[in-house]
C-alpha cells in the first residue's frame, strides 16, 4: 500500500482522534521523567531524527514528535542510577536514546507488517509517506542506534543491543507466522511479549547496569526486572483492547487476530472456549457487513463470559511480581523504589 493521498489524511486524524480511538498515554511518574532529564532526552531524539538522510528524515521526525511515555529511556536512567547509587554514570544518556530509537523503529516497521492507519492517535507515517520511507527510515533509526551504542563506551552495551535486536526480530517472526491464525496458545502469546517487549525492557536495564559499570550480579538482577516488568506491560496492553464495551472489544478481536496478534487474554478464552476457534474463523473468512458487526459483538461477549481477562490479569501480576523480585537483588536506594513504583504503574494503566 501506498501513501494515503493527503485529501485522505484529514478523515484519517479525525477518526484517530474519535473518543474510542486510543489516546496518547500520559506521562509515568512525572517528577523523576523532569529530574531524569526527559523534557532534554527528548530534543535530543528529534535532533538524532533530524539527521537521517533527505527523504526518510519526515517520516521519523513525526513518530518522535508524536510523543509517548518514553518509558524505555526512563528505565534506562533509573537502573543506571540504582546500579550505582550517587554515580553519574557516563554513557547512560546516549543508551537512554538508543532504547528508544529502537523502539521507534519497531513501531515504524510494525505499521507497515500490520497496515496500521494510525499511530499515537494521529496517522502512522506509513500512510503519509508510504510504506517504502517507513522501513526505510526504520532502518536508520536502527543504525543509528548501534551507533550511539557504541558511542556510550559502556564495555558490553553494543553485544547486549545486537541479542536485543535478535529476540525482538525473533518475536516478530513468531508473531507473523500465527497471523490470521485461530490455533495459537498462551504459551504463543506469552513467549511473544518476552520476545517483542520484554527483550527491549531487559536490553533497558542491562544497559543502565552497563553504564554504571555495575558487577554482573547486579546487572542481570536489572536485565531480569526489565523482562518481566516488559511482559507485564503487554499483557496490561492486550488487556486494554478487550476491557471495553462489547462492540469496541469485538473489533479489539478480530484486528488483533488478523494483523496476527495472538494475545494472552485471546488464547486463554479461545482455550476455555473451544467452539470460539470455528466462530472466530467464520468471521475472518468475512461476512455481510450487518451480519458481521452482530456475530463480532455475539462473539465478544462470550469470549467475556469465559474469565480470560482475568486470568490473564493474573499472569501478569505474576510477572510484575517476578519483577519486584528481581529488584530484591539490587541494593536498597530510593532510585529502586521509582523501579518498582514504575513496575506497578506499567500494570495498572488505564490507556
Amino acid at each position: 500500500m501506498g501513501a494515503i493521498s493527503p485529501a485522505g489524511l484529514p478523515e484519517l486524524q479525525e477518526a484517530a482522534a474519535r473518543p474510542e480511538a486510543r489516546p496518547s498515554a500520559a506521562q509515568l511518574l512525572p517528577t523523576a521523567q523532569a529530574l531524569e532529564g526527559i523534557p532534554r532526552l527528548e530534543r535530543m531524539l528529534l535532533a538524532a531524527a533530524l539527521t537521517a538522510p533527505r527523504g526518510l528524515k519526515d517520516a521519523a521526525a513525526d513518530l518522535v514528535r508524536a510523543g509517548g511515555k518514553r518509558v524505555r529511556p526512563l528505565l534506562v536512567l533509573l537502573s543506571a542510577r540504582a546500579a550505582a547509587p550517587g554515580k553519574r554514570s557516563r554513557g547512560r544518556v546516549a543508551l537512554a536514546l538508543t532504547a528508544e530509537l529502537v523502539h521507534s523503529a519497531t513501531l515504524l516497521h510494525d505499521d507497515v507488517i500490520d497496515d496500521g492507519l494510525t499511530r499515537r492517535g494521529l496517522p502512522a507515517p506509513r500512510t503519509a509517506y508510504g510504506n517504502a520511507v517507513s522501513v526505510l527510515a526504520g532502518d536508520w533509526l536502527l543504525a543509528a542506534s548501534l551507533d550511539l551504542a557504541l558511542r556510550s563506551k559502556a564495555p558490553g552495551a553494543v553485544e547486549a543491543l545486537v541479542r536485543t535486536l535478535r529476540r525482538l526480530v525473533e518475536g516478530e517472526a513468531r508473531q507473523l507466522a500465527l497471523r490470521g491464525s485461530t490455533e495459537f496458545t498462551s504459551e504463543d502469546a506469552l513467549q511473544i511479549a518476552h520476545l517483542k517487549t520484554g527483550s527491549l525492557f531487559a536490553f533497558c536495564g542491562e544497559a543502565g547496569a552497563l553504564a554504571a559499570a555495575a558487577p554482573r550480579p547486579v546487572r542481570e538482577a536489572l536485565h531480569d526486572f526489565g523482562l518481566r516488568a516488559g511482559s507485564a506491560f503487554q499483557i496490561a496492553d492486550d488487556l486494554l483492547d478487550f476491557e471495553a464495551d462489547a462492540a469496541t472489544m469485538g473489533k479489539a478481536v478480530l484486528a488483533d487476530v488478523a494483523e496476527g496478534k495472538p494475545s494472552l487474554p485471546l488464547a486463554i478464552a479461545l482455550k476455555r472456549l473451544p467452539p470460539l476457534r470455528e466462530e472466530m474463523a467464520a468471521l475472518l473468512r468475512g461476512l455481510p457487513e450487518d451480519e458481521l458487526r452482530v456475530r463480532t459483538r455475539a462473539f465478544a461477549q462470550r469470549l467475556a463470559h469465559t474469565g480470560a481477562l482475568g486470568a490473564a490479569r493474573r499472569i501478569a501480576e505474576k510477572e510484575r511480581d517476578a519483577a519486584l523480585a528481581a529488584l530484591e537483588r539490587i541494593p536498597e536506594s530510593p532510585t529502586r523504589e521509582l523501579l518498582a513504583q514504575v513496575a506497578r504503574m506499567l500494570l495498572s494503566r488505564s490507556h
